[in-house]
């Protein structure tokens, strides 16, 4: 009775000692892990052929990842998506992990001469196409378990680093136009952009603010060990001010200013009319018009009303455009 208490206490702590392992996986989340190729050179019959396909499976079988297979690939890869399954490089590996909605891409070959089989293995980042690690395994004349037993090493190898990568934060630039728009991350103010951070893996909710910009949220989901940026354009605010308006109407106005003050200047120094008593000898009026100050002010005030008014029809917003020009779509 005493021994089967203390069974019962053992299991109890293992239970309770293991949860933040368990937390820790469903923090991270399953991600999804396509074996893209797997090629064979040499001898290799088709059930060693299968065997290695099934050793790859299992060694690469984590909690937290599902592993899709070459024939799942083939299957998923149909209608336009079908040129990407004979992708073969970096330029591509994208859009290929794109469509089988995968984090890492597998690579994998088998060699085999005189019964010395090399299996080797990359892990692709299914984000940028690069190479995250690789593994190399040789087997001298082996055998088939043997053989296969190698290429469960191989993928088992690979499973410790994806599993590491997993685990990484993951480093996330947030970059705005314009910039030094105030971030709030899953809301904490956490500086202005262009902004670089390490995010844990999971949804996260973004802000931008900025004076005069209308505020712009996001929420994306970020991959455990998987580096991408994001680049944001601010729309202004429109403004209620009817530029186009005033500015036809200063625009106007300074026209007739420069028109008058023109015409002013033509009347300085014209005599005055007057009786024939008033004239003097020579038969001209003592007193004339005086108008060049009224007319260089007329011209002044003009051209400060036209250049006024042709500011303002400028910055008037236009047909799929808010104030000062910015465009109304936004990037993401």
């Amino acid at each position: 009775m005493l021994t089967l208490v203390r069974l019962c206490t053992l299991c109890c702590l293992t239970t309770v000692l293991a949860r933040p392992a368990h937390a820790q996986l469903d923090a991270i989340g399953t991600q999804r892990v396509a074996v893209a190729r797997l090629e064979f050179e040499g001898r290799i019959p088709k059930g060693l052929q299968q065997l290695f396909a099934r050793r790859l499976l299992e060694g690469l079988s984590a909690v937290h990842f599902e592993v899709l297979s070459e024939d799942d690939v083939q299957k998923t890869l149909v209608g336009p998506n079908l040129p990407l399954a004979s992708c073969r490089d970096a330029s591509c590996f994208p859009a290929m992990a794109s469509a089988l909605s995968a984090s890492y891409l597998i690579n994998a070959k088998v060699s085999e001469s005189n019964k010395t089989y090399v299996v080797t293995m990359d892990i692709i980042n299914g984000r940028t196409g690069a190479v995250l690690g690789s593994n190399r395994e040789r087997c001298e004349t082996c055998g088939v378990e043997e053989a296969g037993e190698k290429m469960g090493l191989a993928a088992s190898a690979l499973r410790e680093r994806l599993e590491t990568v997993a685990r990484a934060p993951a480093r996330f630039v947030v970059r705005s136009r314009p910039a030094s728009a105030a971030v709030v991350l899953d809301g904490k103010s956490v500086g202005v952009t262009p902004l670089d951070v390490e995010l844990a893996g999971g949804m996260h909710h973004l802000r931008l603010l900025m004076r005069g910009y209308d505020t712009l949220e996001r929420t994306f989901t970020v991959v455990s060990g998987v580096d991408e940026s994001m680049d944001l354009e601010l729309v202004a605010i429109p403004s209620h001010f009817p530029y186009r308006t005033a500015g036809l109407a200063t625009l106007a106005g300074g026209v007739v200013l420069l028109a008058s003050g023109l015409i002013t200047l033509t009347f300085d120094r014209k005599e005055v009319g007057c009786t024939a008593q008033n004239k003097d000898p020579d038969g001209h009026c003592p007193w004339v018009l005086s108008t060049k100050w009224w007319g260089a002010a007329m011209l002044g005030v003009g051209a400060v009303a036209a250049t006024l008014g042709g500011a303002f029809l400028y910055v008037a917003p236009r047909s799929g455009t808010t104030m000062l020009g910015a465009g109304l779509t936004r990037t993401f």
